[in-house]
Order: structure tokens, then sequence, then C-alpha cells
């Protein structure tokens, strides 16, 4: 797995010309794999070039805006990185200092987010968005707190005061449901909706519901029903048709002609009435009127299919009916509503000074938008020289108006640089809209529209089988994607893999109890687990090794990406993988609620809030928390009538076993103990006292997935940390949100894990995007569209839009679905476009299917009009340029490899039973007791660590403990990072270049798990700084560089005889300058303030005097210099000692030894 590739080897054409236009605003349409963040980043230095005098801009004239933040860091460290590279190529001084001056102020380039962009305006000009500008951003867990605590005391209010509205509206919804509508709905942008329609009346409402199905509605339907299936072979037999009867030949020809007029239709309702009309058999036709009675059968069963599919159409349904006053008044009462508890939320957040990530946009939009703040806008006008855009596609035009906005009127003329692959739009869930960023570049000047098609990261073959399948299917204006890779492979480097319905499967237990769907998928996933086995097993060279050797080498489990549209039935995958011995890691997912590790927290915290929760409880006491055996739940329930009464019973019961009796003991103290500390403990606090005395953390890990399930539990943890911000120590509030996202399961993201090892990665889609891997497997292609939920909408054209009372009417909601369904069947076309075009070297497409004749799903569909699904032979004929597109199909299922690919060997269960029953049955399997600790003679210590000696000292010890780290970000292991720091300046070349970047890359995951690509952003900024810096320039001319020197000191000094004791430890950087002086450096990575730094220093002059002893001792003479380098900030603070500060010193450190020896100290 990669990112794309970094740095083509040489500018296309097309790069060229992005690069070139700085006279005018520019949409780069950038294929997958083409290269784009390269160019960005060229983008963004060619205006910052000291060798260049047009064009021009100083940093902070720059902004660049990015879809995450991993992609900011991502785009900051590459132009770190080339800055770099400049510096180190630059001749001229002047030059030089240019570029580490650019390098230097990095940190400063306005580079973000555009929640965070927005942050900052708003901050810069708090007084005219009438804000706090110490205000905090609310995480998306506190932000739905809120608005639950909000939404229920209001309700509760309105319902107190009577409020007619709110009673009819819980009649209309039930009370629950209208609370899940208002919790839903206030989490969109409910402030322009509002504006538009609050003073509306039904009626108005009801005429604009009329204009959007006149005008928008309409031709989707008729071109919709034009698309069905059953149509389309309707036209096909009637234009080919033999019959015997004149009259017949007219008929078709009139439902050819009904079809025809459709699309342009004034009056499509009654042309859609005439088709229900004429699509059937009964008065028109009998058997013996056709040639072939086989041809009457299927024109009778296509004609009922039509019936059927036409009347799910809008068309069908009277417009407008009885029941649109209804709803027009249910959603306008809703949206009343919604507006009063809009307020109070308002409110809520003001007192606490919170804004949450829809109030950043809205209020940056009404600073730059509002007449009253024109001039906020230009000078932002006059400050902005370049505003870079990334994936454009995902915008919505609330984003769009803001990026306009800060260009200024003239935005389309001069100063904007979007880049955006509408193809490649796949987050319509999160409000993007492809349609706002198309609607931009058509308004561009042709001159202004251009494009990157050069892809870099696929093979001709996969790239000629992707523009095959999509010509066509995703519009006018795709592009096809042309290739820079030679196809070195063998071909086809393309598969379909269907799993055939065999009936095999119908004698399995298991599996006929399964639905139809299921066992396709159990099918499926043992085809591809068998297939995967094989290719790696087969050891054919599949994969390119690098992007310049023309070298092949074979397939293994780490090239390997399997890309889901859905994780909801990942499991049996997984299973499959398994069973054939394939090692494999899941990332990523929007499960975060629906894991066992949040289910247990939840059961936890309840039973430390409530002690009458008995099922919660009894949760928390057979997890791994307290890992009681559902035999002893039974007995504490026997014996004492409830589990609580039985848990915390004098003594447990006697039918227990001994350890049994010690678990629920140690539970029964632990829980009494959280009880009592509940109430003055924060709820992180809380947790962070459970976890540690129960060993729970430390549970999880031996799991599978363990280092998963613990990020996950500290990610809670962290949530917890914000509720605690908002409301210190509110157990009940927090117990109560995380209730209801158990119950909800909206998509929060699981925790961030790196993947380890060789192993093959599954993940979802949009996970993905962004990356490549070798080898692409992309399967479930029979999986079918979701059927969609009922939650009422807000809608800038339409208003509030609610769903009928009873299924089966039409009501301007159902044509807002439908207009919905219809653009979320393109967006799956997408999501297949991005999947596929992750693979570099091969792409596997896998289904389970009944019959190929018969496809299922969009994506099959989609796949079978242009690809014959039997042989993969393309249908129809492509453009000029396009390649042929090789597919090898795959039908009968994969022999299995008869050998275990990877270290895993699932346990084989029944055969553990049975051992350990022979066991008991024998009288032997008995567990011992628990081993005893071998007792330490603390006064035969001899070696001794200098770290742990300080330690004994001064209040910091010199090895770099957590309170070192006190400013340091959460989302790094403090001791991991000084540890990669230590790695990454012990390969330094100080003579010749480096790539600070690539070495902390390299060297990342070997000390950082959480995130290591964090880390090695933020130690190569501390890398380079220090190669900028006079040591290391001094470094650079030594005679003599040593690193990482191991030393043994012995101790008394000058002690005859020795009695065996002595320091241990290790020295960073020792090296003999030009003049033959010896030097002492130490690296230290804990953040320090610039004035702290002699107070900093003191807390190790012990080890530095130790280094320098030790040194002196080897080399007999001591270094001209000890030295501390604080790498943030680089600043450098020199030891000297005289005689009675030595003196002093060594009796520390023997009275340190001193106390080490002593019994008392462990």
């Amino acid at each position: 797995m990669s990112k794309t590739i970094d740095k083509p080897v040489r500018l296309t054409a097309e790069q060229q010309t992005a690069l070139a236009e700085h006279a005018r605003s520019v949409s780069l349409a950038a294929g997958a794999g083409c290269g784009k963040t390269f160019v960005l980043t060229q983008r963004f230095l060619s205006y910052l070039d000291p060798r260049v005098l047009e064009p021009s801009a100083e940093l902070h004239e720059l902004v660049a805006i990015t879809f995450t933040d991993a992609a900011a860091r991502e785009m900051r460290e590459r132009i770190r990185r080339r800055c770099y590279e400049r510096f180190l190529d630059a001749s001229e001084p002047v030059e030089r200092q240019a570029w580490n001056r650019l390098i230097r102020s990095l940190d400063s380039a306005r580079i973000s987010t555009i929640h965070s962009f927005c942050a900052n305006l708003l901050r810069s000009h708090a007084a005219e968005a009438e804000i706090d500008p110490r205000f905090v951003q609310l995480e998306a867990a506190a932000s739905g707190l809120l608005r639950l605590q909000t939404v229920d005391d209001r309700l509760r209010q309105l319902l107190l005061a009577g409020d007619e509205r709110v009673i009819r509206l819980a009649t209309r919804f039930k009370l629950s449901h209208l609370r899940d509508n208002i919790v839903h709905l206030l989490g969109e942008n409910l402030a322009p909706v509002a504006d538009q329609w609050l003073d509306r009346s039904p009626k108005q409402l009801v005429d604009a519901w009329q204009a959007y199905y006149r005008e928008v509605v309409t031709p989707a339907a008729a071109q919709a029903i034009l698309d069905l299936e059953p149509v389309i072979a309707l036209q096909a037999i009637c234009r080919a048709a033999q019959v015997s009867k004149p009259q017949l030949e007219d008929h078709f020809a009139e439902i050819l002609d009904t079809l025809a007029q459709l699309p342009s239709s004034k009056t499509p309702v009654a042309l859609t009435d005439r088709l229900i009309a004429l699509a059937r058999v009964q008065g028109v036709c009998k058997a013996n009127d056709w040639d072939d009675p086989q041809q009457f059968e299927q024109f009778k069963a296509t004609a009922e299919a039509v019936r059927n599919q036409v009347k799910k159409s809008p068309l069908y349904y009277t417009i407008p009916n009885d029941q649109w006053l209804e709803s027009a008044t249910t959603g306008l009462e809703l949206l009343e509503i919604l507006a009063d508890i809009a307020g109070h939320y308002r409110q809520a957040k003001q007192d606490r000074n919170v804004l949450d990530f829809d109030d950043l946009l809205y209020r940056a939009h009404r600073l730059l938008t509002d007449p009253r703040f024109s001039s906020i806008r230009q000078n932002l006008n006059r400050g902005t020289r370049l505003l870079l855009v990334d994936e454009f596609q995902d915008t919505d035009p609330q984003q769009v108006a803001i990026v306009k906005a800060l260009c200024g009127d003239d935005w389309s003329e001069r100063g904007l640089f979007v880049v955006g692959d509408f193809k490649q739009s796949i987050y319509r869930f999160r409000g993007a809209e492809p349609r706002v960023s198309n609607e931009l570049r058509a308004t561009l000047p042709e001159t202004s529209r251009l494009s990157l098609t050069t892809n870099f990261r696929s093979t001709p073959a996969i790239l000629d089988f992707v523009n095959g399948l999509f010509h066509g299917g995703l519009g006018e204006q795709y592009e096809p994607l042309q290739a820079s890779r030679e196809q070195l492979a063998p071909t086809p480097a393309v598969e379909l893999l269907w799993a055939l319905d065999d009936n095999e499967d119908a004698e399995d237990e298991l599996t006929r109890r399964m639905g139809e769907k299921q066992r396709a998928r159990v099918r499926e996933a043992r085809y591809l687990a068998r297939r995967l086995a094989q290719l790696i097993d087969e050891g054919e060279p599949l994969v390119a090794t690098t992007e310049e050797a023309n070298e092949l080498r074979p397939l293994c489990l780490g090239d390997i990406a399997i890309l889901m549209r859905s994780l909801s039935d990942v499991a049996i995958y997984e299973a499959a993988l398994r069973e054939q011995g394939l090692d494999y890691y899941l990332a990523g997912g929007h499960a975060f609620y629906a894991q066992q590790e949040i289910y247990d927290i939840l059961h936890l915290l309840r039973a430390i809030a409530s002690p009458a929760d008995e099922l919660s409880l009894a949760g928390v006491l057979r997890s791994p928390f307290f890992a009681l055996q559902d035999e002893t739940l039974f007995w504490l329930v026997q014996t004492q009538s409830s589990v609580s009464a039985g848990l915390f019973a004098a003594s447990p019961p006697q039918n227990l076993s001994e350890p049994e009796r010690a678990k629920v003991v140690r539970a029964a103290e632990i829980l009494q103990g959280l009880r009592a500390r509940k109430d003055r403990l924060l709820v992180t606090e809380l947790l962070n006292e459970a976890l540690s005395q129960t060993g729970y953390d430390a549970m999880l890990l031996g799991e599978f997935l363990g280092q998963r399930k613990v990020a996950n539990l500290q990610k809670l943890v962290d949530q917890a940390r914000e509720i605690d911000r908002l409301s210190p120590g509110d157990l009940n509030a927090f117990i109560t949100q995380l209730s209801e996202f158990v119950v909800r399961l909206p998509k929060e993201p699981l925790a961030t894990t790196q993947s380890e090892g060789d192993v093959i990665r599954m993940m979802t889609i949009h996970h993905a995007k962004g990356l490549e891997f070798p080898l692409v497997v992309v399967p479930d292609l029979g999986r079918g569209g979701h059927g969609g939920d009922r939650w009422p909408v807000l809608h800038e054209q339409l208003g509030p839009l609610v769903a009928a009372k009873e299924k089966g009417g039409c009501v301007a909601w159902d044509l807002y679905r439908f207009v919905e369904k219809e653009q979320d069947r393109e967006e799956r076309k997408r999501l297949l476009y991005v999947a596929c075009t992750r693979a570099a070297d091969y792409l596997i497409l896998s289904s389970g299917i009944a019959d190929l004749e018969k496809p299922p799903s969009d994506w099959l569909k989609f796949l079978a009009r242009r690809f014959d699904l039997q042989t993969g032979r393309c249908l129809g004929s492509l453009p000029d340029g396009y390649g042929d597109p090789q597919v090898r199909v795959t039908l009968a299922e994969p022999p299995a490899t008869g050998k275990t690919v990877s270290g895993t060997k699932a346990i084989n269960l029944q055969k553990l039973i049975e051992k350990t029953r022979k066991l008991a049955a024998n009288g032997k399997g008995i567990v011992p007791d628990t081993v005893q600790a071998v007792p330490v003679d603390h006064g035969a210590r001899r070696r001794f660590s200098f770290s742990r000696l300080s330690g004994a000292i001064v209040q910091a010890s010199s090895r770099q403990t957590t309170a070192d780290y006190a400013d340091e970000s959460p989302a790094l292991d403090p001791r991991g990072f000084g540890t990669l720091l230590h790695a990454v300046f012990e390969q330094l070349d100080f003579k010749g270049k480096n790539d600070p970047l690539a070495i902390c890359q390299h060297v990342a995951p070997m000390h950082i798990e959480s995130d290591p690509q964090l880390a090695a952003a933020e130690a190569a900024k501390l890398v380079e700084a220090f190669l900028l810096s006079p040591r290391a320039a001094e470094l650079a001319q030594a005679r003599i560089v040593r690193r990482e020197l191991e030393f043994v000191l012995p101790w008394p000094l000058n002690q005859q005889p020795f009695e065996g004791r002595y320091l241990q430890g290790f020295i960073d950087c020792l090296y003999q300058d030009a003049a033959g002086d010896w030097h002492l450096l130490d690296y230290k990575s804990n953040l320090v303030e610039a004035a702290g730094v002699p107070q900093a220093a003191h807390r190790y002059a012990m080890q530095m005097f130790v280094y320098s002893i030790a040194c002196e001792q080897a080399l007999g003479i001591r270094p001209v210099e000890s030295v501390l380098h604080f790498l943030r900030p680089s600043i450098e603070f020199s030891f000297q000692w005289d005689a009675a500060e030595c003196s002093r010193l060594a009796e520390q450190i023997e009275r340190a030894m001193q106390q080490q020896l002593s019994p008392d100290i462990c």
C-alpha cells in the first residue's frame, strides 16, 4: 500500500500546461493516479521560488484547502521536502538563505481543511462574527451529546406547556420518533432552510413542490422509464416480433411511438397511463397470433414486468393529491419546532463558548457574503494571491460560495486553482455535490479547463479495462486514462470471479439456515480466498518491483487489498481468509459504537452509576473486566436472589471454585470503590482508574485485532475528555450519549491503527481513496443498494419534507427520494470507478451469483452492458485510441492449495474440547498454582542504568518521561517519538545529502504504533531544522563521528581494588572536529520554551557529567564541550564543571547507588 506516486520521472505535457498557467484561474480535472498532489505542490512552490521573478508571492498570500487534516499534513510535508531539496541544490548563498527562511516559516503556511480555515477566519474577525475568539471547536461526540440534552430539555418544556404543534407532531410520528427526527435534523444545516421557508404557508410550499415536479422530476422519471430493463426488452420484442395478425403490428408501433414521445412530452402522465394500457396481452393477442409461441410467452412476461415497474414511477400517481397539503402543514410545523430548539441549541453553545462544524461554515459564509462585512472580504481578496482547493468534487454549495468570496468578484479570471475529478465524487452522504463543481468548471473559459489523464499507477491492461467499462457510463465528459507504465506482467490482468450457485452448499446445515444472498456471499468468499491463496502459491511474477526497474516479483499477502462497499458482511470474508490461513488486517470502518469493547465500557459505567441496573452489572462481570463465568453468575443469583446481592454479599457462594471466589471478591471491591468515587472524579479519571485496576486494556491486547480494540478504547476515553470539558464529571450525561449512539449507530470511524507485517488489507472503498495496491479485489458486486430511510428532509429548494403517513402514497418527500435514488445510482458507478483505479498490477472483481444471464445488482448490470460475464469479451465498439480490454473469467471453484500461506492456523474447537474431556477423565490438566516472584537481592546489584539512577535523585529523571512531554501532541507517543528521533539521527549522513522525511517514514513504523505517518512528519521537521544549524555544519566537517556509543564506567572512579559496580549507558554523538578536539553531543526531543532551557538542562547535568567522564576514561582527554541540543526549540546548552562541582556530582551518584542497593528500593 502506498500513496499515489509522489513525483513522476518527468512532467507530462498536461502537467506542464497546468503549472504554466498563472495568468488565469484554472479548473484541473485530475484523473485517478495522475499525480494531482504533485501538481498542487509544484503550483504552490512556483510562487515562492526565489529564482523566479514572476509569479511571486509571500507565503501568507497563498492559501491551500484540502479535504482532510491528513491531506493537509501530507501537502505541507511535500512542500517542505521540495524546499529542502532545493536548499541542498542551491549554489548561491542568497538562494540557500531564501530556501532556509521558507523552510523555517512553513509551519505558518495557510494549508488546512476548510473547517480549520473558517475557524481561523472567525477568530481573526471575532467581533464581526459576534463570537468569543477563544471558542472551542466541538468534536462530533460532544456536539451530539449537547444536541441530545437540548432536544430533551426543550421538548419536555413544550410538552409541559401544552404546545399543540408538538402534541400533533408527537401523535403523527410518535414521541420517540419525533425526538429522533429533531436530533437528526439539528445535525443538518438548518439555518438556510429556516430563513427561506419559516414564514411560508402550506399552499406556497405545495406550489414549490409542483414546480419541482414539472421541472425536475418529470423529465427524470420519463428517462428512468426508458432505462428500465423490461422496457428495453419490450422495445426489442416490438421491433423484431414475427406475427400473423396485422393489428398486432400496429399495436407494437403504438407502443414504440408512446415510448418515443415520452422524454419530450408535455403530458407524460397521460403517456404513462397509455403505456400501462398497451403493455398487455388481454384483448390484444393470443398465442396463435405469433409465429413462435415462445415469443408470445416472452412478450406476455415482459409486458407484465413493464406494468409493474412503471406503476412505481412518480408519473403514475396523481400530482398533487390530498396528502400534499397535510404533508406541507406537518413539515412547516416541524420546521417551527426545529427553529425553536435550534435557538436553544445555539444558546447552549454560546453559554459554553463552543462551535460545531456547521457553525464554522455557516458563520464564515455569512462573514464573507454579507454586504455589511464587505471590507473584510476585500482585505482577504487583496491578501490572497492564490487559492488552491484539493478534492474540489467533494464540496457543497456553501463551501463553493466561500471559495468564490475568498478570490473576489473576478474569481473566474484570476487567483483560483481547483483540482478535482467528478468521477471520484463519492461523498454525497457528507453533502458533497459534484454538480456544483461541474457548474463552476463550466463557468470558466475553455482555456482554463485543463485535465490530467496520464496515469502513473496502473498497468495498461488495467486502464484498458477501466476505460472500456466506464466510457459512456460516467457521462460525455469522461476522459480515458493513459498509462505511463509498460505492461510487464502477463495479461489478462483483470479477472472476473463468479461463484455460481451449484446447490452443494445446501448440504451444510448452517448455510441452509442462511438467506440466499448470505449463501452466495459465503460461496463467493470461499472462491475468493482460495483464488488468492492460489495466486500466492503459484509464485508467478505479477508485481512491478519499483517504478523505475522493469522487473517483476511474485505476489505476497501485503500486496493485496480487498475493497468493499460496506463492512456489514465482512465477517464472512474474514472467515474464508482464516480458513485458507491468510493473514489479514481490517482497516477503517464506521461501526465504532457496535464494537464489543464499547458495549463493555457502557455496561461498566451503567453498573457504576446505578446499583439497580442488574443487566449491565451481569454484562460487565462476564466481560474481560472481571471474566466471571456464566455458572458463577447463576450461583450469585441462586444464593441471593439477584446478581448485585450475590456479588456484594458477606462471602461468595460456597458452590464456586477458589479462583472464581477470588474473582467475585475482587470484582466487588473494585466496583464498590468506583461507585464511592464516581461523584468526585471526572469521567476520564473514572475510566482510567477502572482500566488501571482491572487490566482490561491488557486483556484486549491478547485478542484478535487487539491493538485496534485498545485504540477504540482510547478513542472513547478521548470522547469522555470532551464531555468533561463541557460538563466536568457528568457521568450520567456520558452514559446517555453512549447509550444513544449504541442504539442509533451513527457513522463514527473506528480508531486508526497501523497494520503489521505481510497481511491482506480489508477496508471500505471510501477508506481506500487516495491509496494504491498491487492487487485489488472488489468483492460482493451483487450487493444491492440500501433501501433508504424515512427521515424528514430539509431542502433549500423544497423546504421541509416529511414522508406520507402510510407507505404507498406519493408526496413531495417521495419525489425527492426518487431524484436521490437516481443520484445514488450514479454515485455507485463512481464508487466502482474509484475501487477499480486503486489497482496497480492486477484487479479481481467477484460475486456470488445464481444466473449470469440475470445480474441482480446495479454493478453487475452495469458490467454486463459492457462485458460478456461468461467470456469477458468487451461488448460494442470503443473510440479510436482506446485499448482492447482483456479479461479472464473464472467460473470453477479454485482448488485448495494444500498448504498454509501464513503463520495463522485456525483452532479446531471440537478437537480442543475432546482433548480437554480426556484430560479431565484421566485426572490430569490441573491448573498449577500461580508462579511466585523470585526474591531479589538488591545488595548484589552491580550494573546501574544512569536514567534509573537519576530518577532517584531529581524529580524529573534523565530518561524522558511523560512529564517531559506535557505539551506534546496527544497523537504522539512521547517515548516512542524520542526513540524515533534518535534512530533517525543514527542514520543521517552529515557529509552528504539526506532526505529526512524518507528516513523518518522508513523508521517510524518500528517505534510508533498509533500514527507513524504523523510522527514521521513531525520528526522530519525537527531533523531538517537541525541540518540547517551551525552544529550540523560542524559535523559535516568533522574528522570522526561516532553515534550511539555504548559505555561501561567502573565506579567509584580510580578505586582499587575494583568492587564490581559500574555505570552503563549510551552516548548520542561523539565527534572530533577539524582541529582535533572532541565534542560530546546529546539530543533532547522534549518540548521546552527558550527561556526554560537552562532549567531543563539542569535536570541532565549529572547525565552529561557521567558521559563526559566516560569519554575521558576512553580517550584520555575530556571533551572540550559537553552540549545538550534541544530540538524543540533548536537551542543548545553547554556544561562546564569546576573541581567542586565534579566532587558534588560524584557524591550524588554514590548516594543514589547506595539508595538502590538498600532493600526498600524497588
